[in-house]
């Protein structure tokens, strides 16, 4: 498991193809030897044929649009004329120029401003059917950039702190049987559940706990071991502490993360549900990215 883990970083390139000689030969090998990794290369091969298909569909534009744009092009058309008849009366060299307006051609402004009109129409028909994962986030982004108003992003930077120093000197774990797992979520107020996505990757489970934060807040502590490196996985309010605005945004596995480093730890979080989940380990940025996107979709 930890060759997939390595590979892991490096899959998405290798399906669009952009993987330099020297690594796609080391990948190809690991393919041919790996069901599991294989399987999810023809997996995101399928999603891509699928979501392109879709924008094809969804991105023709419809009559009524049609007929709307070219509505505003003939009534910019008519706009340029009578400016072109003013400019005529006023001086014989703009109209000079206003006979090139006569002839159709509209202003860059005007172009532009079309343009707009015509991309928004064409995104929004991509957004309704460009991914799952990006539509659930829609939500709690809109949460998280409310909450990001009153949150500084001193609170934000010393959350980060925080779970930097519990995870380098961690807690005796609270509870250490996976069935206890649940009886978390009372403290923290929010669903806590064990990441079996994690186990893939040949993590195991030490035992978790409740940490406080910010002093009036909590989170749920789980902690792991792989090969060993410690993972610490803290489940919090994502709408109240939107570390998104504190790390730098990547997308794994069609799933938006935000990974970051702090005194020599690498920190990657996401969001599910008003749900955060932040991870805490000496891994690489890639490690730490492929391993916390697995828990939004556990």
């Amino acid at each position: 498991m930890t060759q997939c883990l390595a590979a892991a970083s490096y899959l998405e390139a290798f399906v669009d193809g952009e993987l330099p000689p020297e690594k796609l030969a080391e990948i190809e090998t690991h393919l041919a030897r790996c069901p599991t990794c294989s399987a999810r290369v023809s997996f995101e091969r399928a999603v891509r044929v699928s979501t392109q298909r879709a924008v094809r569909t969804a991105d023709v534009p419809s009559a009524a649009f049609r007929d709307r744009i070219a509505r505003m092009i003939e009534a910019e058309r008519e706009r340029a004329r009578s400016r072109a008849a003013v400019g005529s009366a006023a001086d014989s060299s703009v109209a000079d120029t206003v006979r090139g307006d006569t002839s159709g051609i509209m202003p860059w402004r005007t172009i532009l401003t079309l343009a707009a009109a015509a991309a928004l129409v064409i995104w929004g028909g991509w957004r309704s059917v460009a991914g799952s994962q990006w539509a659930a986030q829609a939500p709690v982004q809109a949460s998280s950039s409310q909450a990001n108003i009153s949150t500084s992003t001193d609170t934000l930077d010393q959350l980060i702190d925080e779970f930097v120093d519990y995870h380098s000197q961690p807690r005796a774990p609270q509870i250490t049987e996976p069935s206890q797992v649940t009886t978390l979520e009372p403290e923290v107020g929010l669903p806590v559940r064990l990441l079996p996505t994690l186990q893939d990757y040949g993590a195991r489970w030490q035992g978790g706990g409740v940490v406080w934060v910010k002093r009036d807040s909590s989170a749920a502590s789980l902690q792991y071991s792989l090969n060993g490196h410690r993972i610490t996985v803290y489940v919090y309010n994502s709408a109240r502490f939107p570390l998104r605005a504190r790390l730098e945004p990547r997308v794994v596995r069609n799933v938006p993360v935000f990974v970051g480093t702090r005194r020599g730890y690498s920190i990657a979080a996401t969001e599910r549900g008003g749900v955060g989940y932040a991870l805490a380990t000496d891994l690489g940025d890639a490690e730490s990215a492929e391993l916390v996107a697995t828990t939004a979709l556990h």
